[in-house]
């Protein structure tokens, strides 16, 4: 399970680009369908609401998996060489080969931060980013639920009548 855990973040690592441009390819046919045109009827209305609201949803989860995956980048992890080389391979624009950073450094995968090397190597708007999509991918989730089952009931009770 570790193991896999493990291959995961680092690919999460490598193709945080992936997620970041699904959250945009999402967004666009949100924005589309939410926007109104004349002649549209109310039960269409609602429909492209629906669509568009399930397609905000998985874009906000793309978000924060990339978000996530963003940070990971910027941190120690999956370095596995030299400790007093994994500073020079993460931000060689700083630290050169050699530096070990302070002796109390840590590095905690929620919230991300790394300071192995001295100060936080993950940039300060990785973990509000990701929180904040997580919570809104949670709160459009309950909403789309809600949103469904009410459309199916009505749907249900005007097929009834």
């Amino acid at each position: 399970m570790n193991v896999i855990l493990l291959i995961a973040l680092l690919l999460l690592m490598l193709a945080w680009p992936v997620p970041a441009l699904a959250a945009l390819a999402l967004v666009v046919p949100a924005a589309l369908g939410l926007s109104r045109r004349a002649g549209r009827t109310a039960v269409r209305d609602r429909t492209r609401a629906l669509r568009a609201g399930w397609l905000l949803t998985a874009a906000s989860a793309c978000a924060a998996i990339a978000a996530y995956g963003y940070g990971l980048r910027t941190t120690t992890f999956g370095a596995w060489t030299d400790p007093d080389d994994r500073c020079g391979l993460a931000r060689p624009d700083l630290y050169g080969y050699g530096h070990r950073g302070p002796d109390g450094g840590s590095h905690s995968m929620w919230p991300l931060h790394d300071t192995t090397c001295g100060p936080d190597l993950v940039p300060g708007f990785v973990n509000p980013v990701v929180a904040g999509s997580a919570t809104l991918f949670a709160a459009l989730m309950v909403i789309m639920t809600v949103a469904t089952v009410a459309k199916a009931r009505s749907r249900r009770r005007a097929s009834q009548d």
